[in-house]
């Protein structure tokens, strides 16, 4: 049996709750059963898998847990296979967990399961991968951060999926764009919008997302000494963004960084970079 760990940078994500000790848990920001991960994201979210599948990895994202220990719990059909501890690096953290299965007697329909928890005792969710037959497709599972709650009552099919509260989310992305972080502010909508199926939430997002690929637009401007184009591009999103956009508070320092420019102050090291793990 071999057991893989590898863990990574996240960029920001969302809120907390408090455990019987009053620590603060960390928000589950993505979890997913997949067959890789490259530049830190999953591949793929699975919810079945083949048999003749020699690995499965286990991605979580989360946001709030610095200094922590996260626990991957693998399970099959309901015994505890083992408990992988994940160290958490940084506000902000993306880390995964492998597991081979040589050796295992396994069976299609069994089902592989893991549940995150934190050395707290934050409890963060379960999730289950059902094996299938060689040769069947692997099933994509929904793109939630977490596993839904249960609904109470059915909603009438007219009325529109209730609005999320994704307050904490555009924080994260506002925090991001500030940095000039534009790749990982995207990834960060992205997610946002994963949440919600509320039509003017999404709606909202998409805007968001348009925004954010023009200020990315800008950055590489004001990167390359484009000046002018910088300044022209400038005054056409001062006046499509509006003040309530999380772009609206980078746009407004990026305003400031091209006077400085423009000011021919080209000795002065201006520039800080921000790098996307």
């Amino acid at each position: 049996m071999r057991i893989c760990i590898v863990t990574g940078l996240l960029i920001p994500a969302l809120a907390f709750a408090e455990t019987a000790t009053n620590n603060p848990c960390p928000t589950l920001v993505s979890a997913a059963f997949t067959t890789d991960v490259e530049d830190r994201e999953p591949v793929s979210s699975l919810a079945t898998a083949p048999l003749s599948a020699n690995e499965l990895l286990f991605f979580t994202a989360i946001q709030g847990g610095n200094g922590q220990q996260l626990h991957h719990t693998w399970s099959y059909n309901g015994d505890a296979i083992v408990d992988v501890t994940l160290a958490v690096g940084s506000d902000y953290w993306r880390t995964w967990s492998s597991k081979t299965f040589a050796g295992l007697d396994l069976a299609v329909g069994g089902q592989w399961q893991v549940q995150v928890s934190t050395q707290s005792g934050c409890q963060l969710g379960t999730w289950t991968l059902t094996l299938s037959e060689d040769g069947a497709a692997s099933q994509m599972a929904p793109a939630h951060a977490t596993p839904p709650p249960p609904s109470g009552h059915a909603e009438p099919e007219s009325a529109d999926p209730s609005p999320v509260d994704l307050s904490k989310h555009y924080d994260v992305i506002r925090q991001l764009l500030d940095l000039g972080d534009t790749r990982a502010a995207k990834v960060a909508i992205r997610r946002a919008r994963q949440l919600t199926d509320n039509p003017q939430q999404q709606s909202a997002l998409d805007s968001l997302a348009t925004n954010n690929e023009a200020f990315a637009q800008l950055e590489r401007m004001i990167r390359q000494r484009d000046i002018h184009g910088a300044r022209e591009l400038m005054q056409t999103l001062e006046i499509s963004i509006s003040p309530d956009s999380p772009v609206y508070p980078a746009l407004q320092s990026r305003q400031r960084l091209l006077a400085r420019l423009e000011g021919d102050d080209r000795n002065e090291p201006i520039f800080q970079s921000a790098s996307s793990p």
